[in-house]
């Protein structure tokens, strides 16, 4: 009886997770395809093959569905060894690991370069659906609220805000064709003088 009951949770549970992924799978082609705005609940139902109530009970709405999208992505590039870098560096390393491999990451993730572009255009979404959402910028929160901890960082300064300016120095060196930075030499260039000019003012108090 124990046994079958087992299995049965265990079936419950696949079935689940399958169900998810699928919803996950069509949110993510929309969503690239047509944006947040011109992506109905329905046609990701559609595509996924499942219940429009279905996607409700996973992800409680579309903007939930859409951060839970590139959640996914960011969370399948990490597994690749594009985690946040050990806490246990100097912050200037710290700091030089993160923008190499954010870089890489909008480099190499295309989908996930264009749900950011779609952001851009769609800035007319009452509810922003950018960084403070994800489990990824809480992670990057959390490394810098550390490194305020232990005197790297100013603690007068908004570790948001820091975060905002690190993401937005690493997708634009990526993302926007820039004559500047055109070549592996001249990235590397970049990264260099972005962590030199952050960590002197990150460190001092703000005025």
């Amino acid at each position: 009886m124990i046994k079958k009951l087992v299995r049965i949770y265990d079936t419950y549970h696949m079935n689940e997770d399958t169900t998810k992924t699928k919803i996950l799978d069509a949110a993510r082609q929309l969503f690239v395809e047509n944006g947040f705005a011109g992506t109905s609940m329905g046609k990701i139902a559609k595509l996924a093959q499942v219940n429009h109530s279905l996607i409700y009970h996973h992800f409680v709405n579309k903007a939930g569905l859409w951060v839970a999208v590139k959640e996914s992505i960011v969370k399948s590039v990490s597994k690749q060894g594009g985690a946040l870098p050990s806490f246990t560096l100097p912050f200037k390393d710290f700091l030089t690991a993160l923008m190499t491999r954010s870089i890489e990451f909008y480099k190499g993730s295309p989908d996930i370069a264009k749900l950011i572009l779609w952001q851009r255009v769609e800035q007319s979404q009452k509810k922003p659906m950018g960084l403070p959402e994800s489990e990824v910028a809480k992670e990057w929160l959390q490394a810098l609220k550390h490194y305020q901890s232990v005197g790297e960082i100013n603690k007068k300064h908004n570790p948001e805000f820091i975060l905002t300016m690190i993401a937005s120095l690493s997708s634009s060196a990526a993302m926007d064709p820039n004559v500047f930075v055109d070549s592996a030499e001249k990235e590397t260039d970049y990264i260099n003088f972005c962590v030199q000019v952050l960590v002197k003012g990150f460190f001092l108090s703000p005025e």
